[in-house]
């Protein structure tokens, strides 16, 4: 009888060992990431240094720094608490700088901005202050030993307001600034003074939708070519897309100093046609592409907007502006584009044509020529031929119907009506459309120089009319 007492603690012990090892495989931390302080942001003045962050996470960690003026130590570490070290270098130049410190835990983040104040400045956190569509309280550090005073931009004064502090060596200035009920972007500035120093603070506030805001989106660059800077304020991670085609664009390496601001060097022109090319901002999954479009003029530039035109068969109007700082002369390819006669300064002269009809099936093409002395501009005009409307009509009864194919040299502008009460929609080859009940349905194709057409079958077809084809 003892024997069988010694053999079921053994067995009870060998399940409450197997209970306790599943409780613990149970108990996976989730991933998280705690600051030791609320605040996500570190300021570097402008001699460099270091300062450390502290934070608790729930699993293995890493840290990383996305400018090369900065550097994180270590970039990894285990559960726990745990401390980084931010370094930045000393900053020589007259611009400030940012970057981003990322602390990432399993599928969570945290993002700290970095800033670093360049020389000689009036201190403030940071020359931007981003502001979501709700809007809120905002706070601006001055870090100053004299005096100072402060305004808001008048345009902005509205939504931008100082909460008032009782005195003025405070230096937490702090502004409220109303909800955007607008989907389009605003920015505000709040200046700050002491005698010759000067700090601009530039409130962004996004719209109510998720929204990518450049400072400017066009840029008219000289020939002899220059550096522009582009600034942008986001909520949203995005990739800068340099026109592979454009190599007389770039961003050299050592200028990228911010993670929000790009300077792109655009090389001289030494030619004689003006040139164009855009950069993108892109979010694609919140499917934002911003765009800025940069136009570099030849020497003794005549500008136009556009290079080429396409007008319909009946004729029309053709207004353009040329742009120019030289004496041009305009000149006609074919008799059927004449100049309607204006006179304007030569600074910049709307220039206007009348293209007459065309009788033909087929388009024709013309070119209207600007020039002076050894320079010239081209504009291509483009015109359709006319065509008549082609009408198809076939009664089909059945649940669903495959369209014919419809060819033509000149085929365009087609149409389907299903007949079953459904909007037209653009023809397509090979479209399909399910009814609702057997029918029959009279399907009408309209469109403009079709010559064939062919059905897929004439399976429940009783009626092809091909009068107006």
């Amino acid at each position: 009888m003892k024997k069988y007492s010694l053999m079921w603690l053994v067995v009870l012990a060998g399940i409450w060992a197997s209970c306790s090892d599943n409780n613990e495989e149970q108990r996976t931390p989730t991933p998280s990431i705690t600051l030791d302080e609320e605040s996500t942001q570190l300021l570097f003045d402008t001699s460099g240094g270091s300062l450390s962050v502290s934070f608790e996470a729930s699993v293995a960690w890493t840290a990383e720094v996305d400018q090369s003026w900065c550097r994180v130590s270590p970039a990894s570490g285990q559960a726990g608490h745990a401390s980084v070290m931010v370094t930045a270098d000393e900053n020589d130049t007259y611009d400030e700088r940012n970057a981003k410190l990322t602390l990432a835990a399993g599928g969570v983040s945290k993002t700290l901005v970095i800033v670093q104040k360049q020389k000689d400045a009036l201190l403030v956190t940071s020359n931007r202050v981003d502001v979501d569509s709700d809007g809120g309280e905002i706070a601006v550090e001055i870090k100053a030993n004299v005096t100072f005073e402060y305004e808001v931009e008048e345009a902005a004064s509205e939504w931008i307001v100082p909460i008032e502090t009782k005195a003025l060596a405070t230096t937490n200035l702090r502004f409220s600034v109303a909800a955007n009920e607008n989907a389009e972007k605003r920015e505000g500035r709040i200046v700050v003074r002491s005698g010759e120093m000067e700090e601009t603070v530039t409130v962004y506030q996004s719209g109510y939708t998720p929204t990518l805001v450049l400072s400017q989106n066009e840029y008219t660059v000289g020939s002899v070519g220059e550096e522009i800077v582009i600034e942008l304020s986001t909520n949203l991670d995005y990739e800068m897309i340099l026109p592979e085609e454009a190599d007389w664009i770039s961003e050299p390496p050592t200028r990228a100093l911010s993670t929000y601001t790009h300077r792109i060097q655009v090389a001289p022109n030494d030619t004689y046609d003006l040139r164009e090319a855009e950069i993108h901002f892109i979010n694609r999954e919140a499917e934002i592409d911003e765009t800025v479009h940069i136009v570099q003029v030849q020497n003794d530039a005549i500008v136009v907007a556009r290079s080429s035109y396409e007008v319909d068969a009946e004729g029309e109007r053709l207004d353009f502006t040329v742009q120019s700082n030289v004496e041009f002369l305009v000149s006609l390819s074919e008799e059927w584009i004449k100049q309607v006669p204006v006179t304007r300064a030569l600074e910049e002269v709307p220039l206007s044509f009348t293209v007459e009809a065309n009788p033909n099936r087929e388009p024709r093409e013309a070119t209207i020529t600007l020039k002076a002395d050894n320079v010239e501009q081209i504009i291509t005009v483009l015109q359709t031929g006319y065509q008549e409307t082609n009408r198809v009509s076939i009664v089909y009864s059945g649940e669903q119907f495959t369209v014919p194919l419809i060819t033509g040299e000149y085929f365009m502008n087609a149409y389907i009506w299903w007949g079953d009460g459904s909007e037209r929609e653009a023809y397509r080859e090979g479209a399909v459309h399910a009814y609702d009940g057997i029918g029959p349905h009279t399907v009408v194709i309209e469109s403009a120089g079709a010559e064939e057409i062919a059905l897929p079958d004439l399976v429940g077809v009783s009626e092809i009319d091909l009068s107006e084809f």
